[in-house]
């Protein structure tokens, strides 16, 4: 999460990264905090997923997550819209008002949004791809990873438009399935080499786009885009290899608990606007000394206070919804049953 934090501060920035002199400084925005970001997403899906596989999902289970998500959803999309209205009206359109009202089905945030619409489709998705059996499955496997992975090395190809949002997700749900179902886990060493060679392709393409700006010809780095190959392979590896380290940290669990937040007040639009347009635009802090640490700095205080915010939230929810977590849901669920089942007996 603080991998996508740092992603946010230099995409969302009033100040293009590709407007800073080429060096140093500019190359570790775009490479590590920039690129940083995209892996980011694919360990936090992968978190998720590798633990989907280990049960069966069914729909219910999956809309209640659903449930229980849009709730701390709307709990921020309507405390964030007070705060605004209150203290930075100029950065809080009447859109972004209406829309967080209904965050989910509104997209406020892309990933919650994108999440939503995985969950439901999850136990379909998983169910079907058992039912595919081992080798119809790798060969799905295989498919995707020449249609999306490959091209994903081309600009203007199929890899570039084709993967968004929830798309995205069922590609790396295949992949993952896959390898956990069907394959040899890798030992330790291949999975150094697979982030490896992931992390070479990254410099690679940073060469190229650092000559080309030196050519007059100012780009991002293509290869650390959404869904592109090399970073899968650098997410997903960056996974197993904490997968095979064993600790137990409550400190750890209790952060961990509160990531989301930390996206979802740091990415609605109005916070976008004030952290990285007026509070912490680039323009002012690149030419400061040690501005690099300065920078990540400032981003790891942004975490804290976010979690901190998020801590006060799941002590308000501890005391009033949660104390009977996804109630509300299980009795509806219980009356649609019921009234699906008057139906049949009336038919």
């Amino acid at each position: 999460m603080f991998m996508i934090l740092a992603h946010h501060f230099i995409v969302h920035n009033g100040y293009g990264v590709l407007k800073l002199p080429l060096g140093p400084e500019r190359i570790f925005f775009q490479l590590v905090m920039a690129g940083g970001g995209k892996v980011g997403v694919v360990i936090f899906f992968s978190i998720s997923a590798w633990f989907f596989l280990d049960k069966e999902q069914t729909i219910k289970s999956n809309l209640k997550r659903v449930w229980i998500m849009e709730r701390e959803l709307l709990f921020w999309s309507l405390i964030l819209v007070m705060f605004y209205l209150v203290f930075d009206r100029a950065d809080l359109s009447m859109k972004l008002m209406a829309k967080s009202v209904m965050p989910l089905s509104m997209g406020v945030w892309w990933y919650a949004t994108a999440y939503a619409i995985f969950l439901t489709l999850l136990p379909f998705l998983a169910k079907g791809l058992k039912e595919l059996g081992r080798e119809y499955h790798l060969a799905l496997a295989a498919t995707v990873l020449v249609i999306w992975g490959l091209t994903s090395f081309i600009p203007k190809t199929l890899g570039d438009s084709a993967l968004t949002g929830v798309f995205g997700f069922i590609y790396l749900f295949i992949l993952i399935s896959a390898y956990k179902w069907y394959m040899k886990p890798f030992t330790t060493k291949q999975v150094w080499l697979m982030t490896g060679i992931g992390l070479g392709f990254f410099l690679l393409y940073t060469a190229v786009s650092a000559t080309l700006s030196l050519l007059g010809h100012d780009m991002g780095i293509f290869i650390t885009s959404s869904w592109k190959l090399p970073v899968i392979m650098v997410g997903f590896g960056m996974f197993l290899l904490f997968d095979r380290v064993t600790f137990h940290s409550r400190v750890i669990n209790r952060i961990a608990q509160s990531a989301f937040a930390v996206y979802l007040i740091t990415d609605y639009a109005a916070s976008e606007k004030l952290l990285w347009v007026r509070l912490f635009n680039l323009q002012n802090l690149y030419q400061q000394p040690l501005a690099i640490l300065r920078i990540l700095g400032i981003l790891l205080a942004i975490y804290a206070a976010c979690t901190l915010l998020d801590f006060i939230r799941q002590a308000l929810f501890a005391v009033t919804i949660d104390r009977r977590r996804g109630h509300w849901f299980d009795l509806l669920c219980s009356k649609a049953a019921k009234h699906m089942h008057n139906h049949s007996s009336i038919d």
